[in-house]
C-alpha cells in the first residue's frame, strides 16, 4: 500500500502548534524563567479539593548549537516535566524530570514526540504524559508512548505504560499495557488498522528492578528500566 505525501508532510506543519494551546495564567507565572511551556494540565493530583499544576517545558537558548551534516541548526533544546502542588502558602514543585525527548535529533527522521501526542492530562488524581515517535524517513512503525503517575508513598509513581503501534503499509498493530501494581502485561495480537481481524489476548508477568517514578524515569531510554 502506498502511502500518500501527505502522512509525511502534516507532522511538520502542525508542529508550532502545541506552543499556543491554552496554557492556564498561574502555569505560566509558575514556569522557570528563560523557559517556554510546551503543555500544560490543571486538577487535583493529591486529594485536596486543590488544583495543581503539571507542564512540560522547553528552554528558550541552549548553550552549544548543534548541526546536523549539511550544516542546519537542531532544535535539540532541553526539555523539563515539572508538577506543582498548590498549597496554603502558594504553589510547591514537587517533581522534575530531564529525560523529555527533544524536538529534533541529528541525522533521524523522527519527528518531535510531542508534536503528534495526546496533550498532558489529569484526572481523578491521575496523570498522564503521551508521547509519538513518528519517523518521517526510514521506519514503517508509529509507536505511541503512555504513561500513568499517581501519587503515592510521597511521590508520583509509575503505576501504567501503554505501548501502540502500527504499521503503515500492512497496517499490523501492536497495543501492550503494562500494570506496574501488579507486574501484568496485556498484550493483544492480531490487530490490523486497515481491516477486521480476529484478536488474541495474552498476559504475562515482567519485573522491576525499582520502583518508577517521576523523578527517575527516564523517559528517553525506558526500556532499560525494567524487564519488558
Amino acid at each position: 500500500m502506498k502511502i500518500p505525501k501527505l502522512i509525511y508532510t502534516f507532522p511538520l506543519l502542525v508542529l508550532p502548534c502545541y506552543l499556543h494551546a491554552q496554557i492556564p495564567a498561574q502555569a505560566r507565572l509558575l514556569a522557570p524563567k528563560g523557559w517556554d511551556i510546551l503543555m500544560a494540565a490543571t486538577g487535583d493530583l493529591n486529594k485536596d479539593q486543590l488544583q495543581d499544576i503539571a507542564m512540560i517545558v522547553e528552554k528558550q537558548k541552549v548553550d552549544i548549537v548543534t548541526k546536523d551534516e549539511g550544516g542546519e541548526v537542531i532544535h535539540d533544546n532541553p526539555r523539563k516535566f515539572l508538577v506543582f502542588f498548590k498549597t496554603a502558602q502558594g504553589y510547591q514543585r514537587v517533581a522534575e524530570n530531564n529525560s523529555i525527548p527533544v524536538a529534533e535529533q541529528a541525522n533521524s527522521c523522527l519527528l518531535d514526540p510531542l508534536a503528534e501526542a495526546d496533550k498532558l492530562k489529569i484526572s481523578k488524581g491521575i496523570l498522564k504524559v503521551h508521547f509519538s515517535y513518528f519517523m518521517a524517513c526510514g521506519g514503517w512503525e508509529w509507536p505511541r508512548h503512555s504513561y500513568t503517575f499517581r501519587w503515592q508513598n510521597k511521590r508520583f509513581e509509575l503505576i501504567g505504560f501503554d505501548y501502540s503501534s502500527f504499521h503503515r503499509a500492512s497496517g499490523e498493530e501492536t497495543s501492550k499495557s503494562y500494570n506496574f501494581l501488579t507486574h501484568k502485561r496485556k498484550e493483544i495480537l492480531g490487530g490490523n488498522t486497515f481491516e477486521e481481524s480476529k484478536t488474541q489476548i495474552k498476559w504475562t508477568s515482567f519485573k522491576t528492578p525499582q520502583t518508577l517514578t517521576l523523578n527517575n524515569i527516564n523517559f528517553d531510554d525506558f526500556y532499560t528500566q525494567f524487564e519488558y
